[in-house]
């Protein structure tokens, strides 16, 4: 059986403000496994980038926030976050981007460049080291975000919505990109993500949850055929088959807006 690597047991987290007070999760529960990719679904304001910061370790030191339960995380210092926007550091350089958390752990240069270099290459940038963000197109620079993200080599990555600000034709592109990755390096993944197809593109279990405050309300197992792709596996009876699934799942949660259906 594979060793545990996240998990969530009962967790509640509350915002507190002048004007009162937030319920964003109430009694979270789930479990994520070495090499897997688990993504989650769900209507916009349910909790999803909070269980993630949580997860992360970002709220234990706010005071405006209240949380209960538990959260394991097997090595809790080797945790990557790609976010839904890039977060690169426009005076930098690619390269620089991508090496700087190795930067902050103090590897050798020599042995910095070669990692981003490598990385680089991974993710089809080679050629682009000494470029700016600014000269970059959006699915570039996210591309440079997951490089960096790994850079360190994190037992387990978070990604909130990495590919929601894309458009479609390179949202799938980094899909695809994204399956590659996970093939060659079977890092743990957390992805949460608005698209119903990407979440069962991409995961191997598909978490939803209901309207805030939110709640883990039902898994699916993903036995879509592999090696995916992000057209290919769209093509799948499977593929459909959880897709009417979940969709019925989130109807009673869904406003316009609030998930993509395509």
């Amino acid at each position: 059986m594979n060793t545990e690597c996240v998990s969530v047991e009962g967790l509640s987290v509350s915002y507190l403000s002048p004007t009162g007070r937030v319920d964003a999760l109430r009694n979270v529960s789930f479990k994520l496994y070495d090499g897997e990719l688990v993504t989650i679904v769900g209507p916009s304001g349910c909790g999803k980038t909070t269980l993630l910061n949580a997860i992360a370790g970002l709220l234990n030191f706010r005071k405006d926030v209240l949380m209960s339960g538990k959260i394991f995380v097997k090595n809790p210092k080797s945790i990557g976050y790609v976010f839904q926007r890039d977060a690169l550091l426009p005076w930098r350089t690619v390269i620089e981007n991508v090496t700087l958390g190795l930067e902050v752990r103090k590897f050798p240069e020599e042995k910095r460049k070669k990692v981003a270099l490598d990385l680089l290459k991974m993710v089809g940038l080679e050629g682009y080291e000494n470029k700016y963000p600014h000269e970059l197109s959006a699915g570039m620079r996210q591309r440079v975000a997951l490089a960096r993200a790994i850079a360190y080599d994190p037992e387990f990555i978070l990604m909130d919505e990495p590919l929601g600000l894309l458009d479609a034709q390179t949202r799938m592109a980094l899909q695809d990109e994204i399956l590659r990755i996970h093939m060659k390096t079977r890092k743990t993944i957390l992805m949460v993500t608005h698209d119903i197809a990407e979440a069962i593109i991409l995961g191997s279990r598909v978490l939803v949850m209901n309207s805030r405050p939110g709640s883990v309300k039902s898994e699916y197992v993903v036995k879509l055929p592999k090696p995916r792709s992000a057209l290919g596996s769209r093509l799948d009876p499977e593929f459909n088959r959880l897709y009417r699934l979940i969709l019925d799942d989130l109807k009673e949660d869904m406003r316009m807006g609030q998930l993509d259906l395509l």
